[in-house]
C-alpha cells in the first residue's frame, strides 16, 4: 500500500497537540469566563440548491460526473449524503493541513463512497424495514461493485482503496476482513467518521436523526473500535467550532479553483463523457399548486406510492400520525412494517394482506380499520380508504392510501390547537404574545417532564433590524415584523406556538418534535425569508438568526429559554442568517440520595463515602475528554445563570438557584439553594490501548442546599435530582455506582 494512504496524522499538525491545553488551565479558563459560555452547534450541512449540486459535482469530478447523476437517479437520498460528505471531509482536511493532492482524492473518494449502491436491487436498496441475513449480504458487496465501477475510469489505487475500506472497522476483530487500525488508507478513517456523522444526523425510515451533541457520543463511544480514537476526537473538536466560513472557504475553492483538469487527473476513460448542465428529472410533483396544498394542509393522512409499490408522496398530516418525516419515507417501498399496521388481533397485518399493496394488484378500492404504531410508539386506531391512480393509458400508475385518525381521545395536539385559539396575540402581528408562550412553554416542559412527548424551541432575531427603523422608517420596521410574523405562521403546523417575544425577537414552539427536525424547519424559514422582498424595504428582503433546542432530562422552562438564547447569540456572533442547534434532549436518569452522619462537616469526607442528610451524590461518566466536557460544563453553568465559587485543582464549586415548587393545599413556586461541587478525572486512551477503548472523563458531583433547614425538605430532593439529571444531559454521560 502507497505510504500516501497510510498517511499518517502527525504528518499534519497533530491535532491532540494543538487542542489539548493542561487540564488544569482549562478549568481556570471556565471560571475566568462563565458569562461568556457558550456551545458550538451548527448544522453539519452544506446549503445546496440542485444547480449548486450539478455544479458542485461538475467542478470535481469533471468527467466522471455522470457517475455521481447516475447514482442520484438510483436513489436521490444517496447522492445527497454523498455530497455532504465530501464537503465535509474537504473542511476537515484542510483543518489538518492534508497536501492538496491527498485533499483531492479525498473529495472524489467521499463523492462517489456509495456509487456501488447502483448495483444493488431496488427491492433491497429501497427496504424500510429490517434486511434478511441474504439481503444484508447483497448489501455487504457495494463497496467492492464501486470499486468495480471505478477501476473502469480510474487506475489510481490509493482512491480506490478509500472507497473500499471507508466502511471497515478501525480495530476489526474478523480476520482478513480490512487493513487495521494505521494500515487503513488515511482518507478512508475520515470518510468513515465523516460519513457516520451525517448518517446519523439525518431521518431515516428505520430511525429518526439524532441531535448533534448525541452523534457526538456516539462517535466518541465508537473511538478505538469502529473509528480512529485520535482522529474522531480532532472532528468532534471541529464540531464544537462553527465551521461556517469553513463552508464557505470549501464551496468557494470548488467553484472558482478547481480546474477542468486538475478535476479529470483521475479519471483514464477514453473520451470524456458528455455531460449535461440539466439535473436528471426529479420525481414526477403534482403541477397544480392548489392540489399541493390541499394535500400538504389535509389533517388527514395521505400516502401515495407508484406502480413498483415505492412512496412517491407523503404529506405532513402523515408525518404527524406515523412519526416518519417526508424526506425519510420517500424513495422507500411501502410495506405495512413500516408503520407498524395490525390487524383486529393485534398481529402486524402480511404484506399480501395490505390492502394498499392488494389494490396495486387488482384495482378495487377498500376500506377497512386498522391500528398503527404512533411516534412514541401507542397503538393508533385509523380508517384507511385506498384506490388505484389511473392515467389516460389503460393500467394502473399507482395508489392512493388516506389514513384517518379514528381515536377519541384529545390529543395533546387539539388541546394545543384551543390554546392557540384563545390565546392573546401580539395586537400587531397578530401571532401569539409572550405571555401566552410563558404559559405555554411551562405547560410543556411539565408534560415531558412526566413522561409526555418531547418539544422543540425555535429562537429567532431579524438582523440588524434597529437599521431597517433607521433607514426606512419605523413604519417599514413595522411592515417587516408583519412580513417576518406571516411567513412562520406559513411555515407552522396546526399544533405550534408562533409568538412575538419582544421587539423583533419571535419564538416558535414544536410540540412532538426532535432537535433535527426543528433544525430543518428553522433552515426552512430561513431560506425563505432571504428570498422575500418586502414592499416597505424597496423590494429588499431582510435575515434572521435562529437559535434551536429540545427539551432534556432535568429542564425546566428557563433552561429551556436560556439554551435557545445561547444558540441564537452563537449564530448572530458568527455571522448572522444563520441556524445553531443546542443540547441532546436525553431519556430517563435515577440518582441515589444517601443519608449519613449530620454532624460531619459538609465537604469534609468529600469522595469517602460520608455524607450528611441532604447530600446527593452522583457519578456520571462521559465519554468525550475534558476539555470538550468543560465546553459542556460551560452551557451548563450559563444555562442554569449559576456562579462560579471556586476553581481548585480539578475541583469546581458553583451556587445556583433551583425553580421547585412547593406542594400542600396552597402549590407555590419557590427557588432553593444548592452548592454544586464537581471533581473531573480524565481516564486517557493510552491507559487501555490493549482493548483501544476510547478517553472518558468521570464527573465526581455532590450537591447540597445551602441553608440546614432545607435539607429535610422533600420538595428540595426533587429539585437537587432535576439538577443532577440536567448536569447528566449536558455532559451527554451516564450514571455509574
Amino acid at each position: 500500500m502507497n505510504s500516501t494512504s497510510t498517511h499518517d496524522v502527525s504528518a499534519a499538525p497533530s491535532p491532540s497537540a494543538a487542542l489539548d491545553p493542561p487540564f488544569e488551565n482549562l478549568l481556570a479558563q471556565l471560571g475566568a469566563a462563565s458569562e461568556l459560555a457558550r456551545h458550538h452547534s451548527t448544522s453539519n450541512r452544506a446549503r445546496t440548491s440542485a444547480s449548486l449540486e450539478n455544479q458542485l459535482a461538475m467542478v470535481r469530478l469533471g468527467m466522471a460526473t455522470a457517475l455521481f447523476y447516475a447514482l442520484r437517479s438510483k436513489h436521490r437520498p444517496t447522492a445527497a449524503h454523498s455530497l455532504r460528505v465530501a464537503l465535509g471531509c474537504s473542511l476537515w482536511a484542510s483543518r489538518l493541513g492534508l497536501p492538496s493532492e491527498q485533499r483531492d482524492r479525498l473529495e472524489v473518494a467521499a463523492l462517489l463512497h456509495d456509487v456501488g449502491k447502483i448495483g444493488i436491487p431496488d427491492a433491497i436498496l429501497r427496504k424500510p424495514c429490517d434486511l434478511s441475513v441474504g439481503e444484508q449480504v447483497t448489501m455487504d458487496t457495494y463497496p467492492a461493485l464501486g470499486c468495480e465501477i471505478l477501476r473502469g475510469c480510474t487506475d489510481d489505487h490509493e482512491l480506490l482503496n478509500i472507497v473500499r475500506f471507508c466502511h471497515a472497522w478501525y480495530d476489526s476483530r474478523r480476520a482478513g476482513d480490512a487493513p487495521r487500525r494505521e494500515d487503513l488508507p488515511l482518507g478512508a478513517r475520515l470518510l468513515a467518521i465523516v460519513g457516520a456523522f451525517d448518517a446519523m444526523t439525518t431521518d431515516h425510515v428505520y430511525r429518526p436523526a439524532m441531535s448533534r451533541e448525541r452523534a457526538v457520543a456516539e462517535l466518541l463511544e465508537g473511538g478505538g473500535t469502529q473509528f480512529d480514537p485520535e482522529l474522531v476526537r480532532d472532528y468532534c473538536r471541529m464540531l464544537e467550532t462553527p465551521p461556517e466560513a469553513g463552508w464557505d472557504q470549501v464551496a468557494t475553492r470548488w467553484l472558482q479553483e478547481l480546474r477542468a483538469e486538475q478535476s479529470d487527473r483521475h479519471w483514464v476513460a477514453p473520451s470524456p463523457l458528455p455531460i449535461g448542465a440539466a439535473a436528471p428529472p426529479a420525481a414526477t410533483e403534482a403541477s397544480d399548486s392548489f392540489h399541493r396544498q390541499l394535500l400538504a394542509n389535509m389533517h388527514d393522512g395521505v400516502l401515495f406510492v407508484d406502480r413498483g409499490g415505492n412512496i412517491i408522496g407523503w404529506n405532513r398530516a402523515m408525518e404527524k400520525l406515523s412519526g416518519i418525516s417526508t424526506t425519510a419515507a420517500l424513495e422507500h417501498q411501502w410495506m405495512p412494517e413500516l408503520i407498524g399496521m395490525t390487524d383486529g388481533s393485534g398481529k402486524l397485518l402480511p404484506r399480501e394482506q395490505c390492502p394498499l399493496l392488494s389494490c396495486l394488484g387488482d384495482g378495487v378500492q377498500r376500506s377497512l380499520a386498522f391500528k398503527i404504531r404512533g411516534p412514541h410508539g401507542r397503538l393508533l386506531p385509523v380508517h384507511v380508504h385506498v384506490s388505484p391512480v389511473s392515467g389516460m393509458l389503460p393500467g394502473i400508475r399507482g395508489g392512493l392510501a388516506i389514513f384517518h385518525d379514528a381515536s377519541q381521545q384529545t390529543s395533546l395536539e387539539e388541546r394545543l390547537v384551543v390554546l392557540h385559539e384563545q390565546a392573546t396575540k401580539d395586537p400587531l402581528t397578530g401571532v401569539d404574545n409572550r405571555g401566552q408562550f410563558d404559559r405555554l412553554l411551562v405547560e410543556l416542559t411539565e408534560l415531558a417532564a412526566t413522561g409526555g412527548p418531547t418539544f422543540s424551541l425555535i429562537i429567532c432575531d431579524i438582523d440588524r433590524f434597529k437599521q431597517v427603523n433607521d433607514v426606512y422608517g419605523h413604519q417599514a420596521g413595522d411592515e417587516a415584523l408583519v412580513s417576518f410574523a406571516k411567513l412562520l405562521q406559513g411555515h407552522s403546523r396546526d399544533n405550534d406556538l408562533v409568538g412575538r417575544y419582544g421587539g423583533e425577537e419571535f419564538v416558535v414552539l414544536t410540540p412532538s418534535c426532535d432537535n433535527p427536525t426543528a433544525t430543518r424547519r428553522a433552515e426552512a424559514i430561513r431560506q425563505a425569508l432571504e428570498k422575500s422582498p418586502i414592499e416597505a424595504l424597496e423590494g429588499k428582503a431582510v435575515t434572521a438568526s435562529f437559535g434551536v433546542t429540545e427539551f432534556q432530562e432535568g429542564d425546566t422552562a428557563e433552561t429551556v429559554l436560556a439554551r435557545a438564547d445561547r444558540a441564537l447569540l452563537r449564530a448572530k456572533d458568527t455571522g448572522r442568517n444563520q441556524v445553531m442547534q443546542l443540547g441532546a434532549g436525553g431519556g430517563p436518569v435515577q440518582f441515589k440520595q444517601t443519608a449519613t452522619r449530620s454532624r460531619v462537616s459538609r465537604w469534609l469526607a468529600w469522595f469517602d463515602g460520608s455524607e450528611r442528610t441532604g447530600v446527593t451524590v452522583a457519578k456520571i461518566a462521559t465519554p468525550v475528554p475534558a476539555d470538550i466536557a468543560i465546553e459542556k460544563l460551560r452551557g451548563f453553568i450559563a444555562d442554569h445563570h449559576a456562579e462560579i465559587v471556586s476553581v481548585e485543582d480539578r475541583e469546581l464549586l458553583v451556587r445556583l438557584n433551583v425553580l421547585f415548587t412547593s406542594g400542600g393545599r396552597r402549590r407555590l413556586d419557590c427557588r432553593g439553594g444548592f452548592e454544586l461541587r464537581l471533581r473531573l478525572d480524565e481516564e486517557p486512551a493510552a491507559a487501555n490501548e490493549a482493548t483501544m477503548k476510547p478517553t472518558t472523563t468521570l464527573v465526581r458531583v455532590q450537591l447540597c442546599p445551602i441553608r440546614g433547614r432545607d435539607r429535610r425538605r422533600r420538595e428540595l430532593g426533587q429539585a437537587s435530582r432535576q439538577v443532577l439529571a440536567s448536569l447528566k444531559s449536558y455532559l451527554m454521560g451516564t450514571l455509574i455506582p
